[in-house]
């Protein structure tokens, strides 16, 4: 403890009481420290704690970076610290030249300020002639109570009217996605105007290619056959369309916030259109000083009809496959079948009604999920771990059509004896049906199934004692019946069964500890 903490709480014990001695003991500090504050005034420890303010490294430098200070009140600490360096080869960090910086500019009055932009009133746009439009973030909770979800979305205003539309949906805008949220504004609309103004968004334009600007594939497309013009704005320069960027703060802290995320796009979106038709849309402009739903009025005649040849694409997006078979969509892994990602590297997605729907590139339909509402989790169906192209029934179909169906009740005994791993028993049967052939395995299933011996692990044996016994010398005598046998059936590890203790063995037990 020290400063002003240390000069307060000696205060305190001073008011209450308590000794010079016992404030020292109470402390933990000596008794000269608590005689220093004692008697000191609020103003005497501030003149005192200016008096005997630690020197810093940079006060040699004071001098130089008041200068630079004072040509450049706009000049940061981080390049201060980086002039200091590049001048004088000290090595110094950014965070103490910050501080030293920024108790040095409120010293000598000189506080950091940019070089100001100046403005103009920009005219009025004639009706139908330009929309803005940009896209905005809010996360917001879910109305189940658990986990939050962020809700992003795309608004457009009239330029002459200030109507609004507002698009929204759970995950990230695609190029599709746009396309969708402006086929609805066209029709929410009524029509379309001459120009659209964007930010220079990954998802409208590539490049800006020095005023030849490229757009992406999908936007370019819907571009020429709806016939609009498109103005760029220039990078990280947000006034040249404050009239959306006004819409954007509007529709965060008017309507978003506070509100509960129902789980579905659609219902949010409906509750959109109510909001903009109740308040947002027939509240007076506050600086046109007009209702815009009025203006709106006379300036739906001046819209352009969209043109019936305009593709309305769906708003699908491709997802790169994992190599432990998931995908990734809103910060969380959705499980494919075992095997996807050998045979489909990119798949297809489809988020609607808090669905998540995967598909083939083809199109073909692959797997679904509900959508999770957290981050960071695992939704995983549990028939994915298997590989489910070819079913038990089928297996077992093959495996007794190639022994003849003569293996037919052992297949059936093994099904009902080990129902976990009947897959594996069947595959261990495929495999020794190839090494050893169709009569063979007959008959040590003839041999397994008449002693009640369900396992594909006791053919085996029985199978590898059959080529111990076609390796014996031809002059070994004949043994008897009992002593031909292949396997020794009576061995109690044939025959195993586990013992099961009751519920109440495992109560004493608790009771013991």
């Amino acid at each position: 403890m020290k400063g002003i903490k240390m000069y307060t709480r000696i205060q305190e014990l001073k008011e209450h009481g308590v000794s010079q001695n016992k404030a020292a003991q109470y402390l933990g500090v000596h008794r000269k420290t608590i005689k220093r504050y004692w008697n000191m005034t609020a103003d005497e420890y501030e003149k005192y704690h200016n008096s005997v303010r630690k020197s810093s490294v940079l006060d040699q430098y004071r001098d130089i970076i008041v200068s630079w200070i004072t040509q450049f009140p706009c000049i940061t600490a981080a390049q201060i610290c980086d002039w200091l360096k590049e001048n004088y080869d000290d090595n110094l960090k950014e965070r103490t030249v910050s501080r030293y910086v920024k108790e040095l500019r409120a010293n000598i009055g000189i506080p950091k300020s940019a070089s100001p932009r100046e403005y103009m009133a920009v005219d009025e746009l004639p009706p139908g002639k330009q929309t803005q439009v940009d896209f905005g973030e809010m996360t917001i909770p879910n109305a189940g109570g658990k986990g939050k979800t962020k809700v992003r979305f795309a608004a457009f205003v009239l330029a002459h009217s200030r109507y609004k539309y507002v698009y929204f949906q759970s995950r990230p805008f695609h190029a599709v996605d746009l396309i969708t949220a402006m086929n609805n504004c066209f029709a929410y609309f009524g029509g379309m105007t001459d120009e659209y103004v964007f930010d220079q968004d990954s998802i409208v334009c590539v490049s800006e290619n020095a005023g030849d600007i490229v757009y992406t594939y999908e936007f370019e497309k819907f571009r020429q056959q709806c016939g609009f013009n498109v103005y760029m704005c220039r990078g990280a320069d947000p006034e040249s369309k404050g009239k959306i960027e006004n819409v954007v703060r509007y529709v965060k802290h008017g309507f978003l916030e506070n509100r509960l995320y129902p789980f579905d796009d659609n219902t949010l979106n409906d509750c959109g259109i109510s909001w903009l038709e109740r308040t947002a849309n027939i509240k007076i402009h506050g600086t046109t000083h007009k209702i815009p739903a009025e203006v709106f009025k006379e300036e739906r005649e001046s819209l352009k009809p969209l043109p019936d040849t305009v593709d309305r694409p769906v708003a699908s997006i491709k997802r790169t496959v994992r190599k432990d078979n998931t995908i990734i969509y809103c910060s969380n892994r959705y499980s494919l079948p075992i095997g996807t990602y050998t045979t489909q590297p990119e798949v297809e997605i489809e988020a609607q009604g808090g669905v998540l729907k995967i598909y083939t590139v083809f199109h073909d339909f692959i797997c679904e999920h509900r959508i999770s509402p957290g981050k960071g989790m695992l939704i995983k169906n549990n028939n994915h771990d298997r590989d489910t192209t070819s079913s038990i029934d089928k297996l077992q179909e093959d495996i007794d059509k190639q022994l003849d169906h003569k293996a037919a009740a052992f297949l059936a005994g093994i099904r009902a004896d080990k129902p976990r791993y009947t897959r594996d028993q069947f595959r261990m049967l495929q495999s020794l049906l190839d090494k050893y052939g169709k009569e063979k395995l007959i008959t040590a299933t003839d041999f397994c199934n008449a002693n009640k011996l369900f396992s594909s692990n006791t053919v085996r044996d029985f199978l590898l004692c059959g080529e111990t016994q076609n390796d014996k010398p031809d002059n070994v005598p004949a043994t008897d019946d009992k002593k031909e046998r292949k396997i020794p059936i009576d061995n109690s590890k044939y025959h195993v069964t586990v013992e099961k203790r009751s519920l109440e063995a495992y109560a004493k037990a608790g009771e013991q500890i």
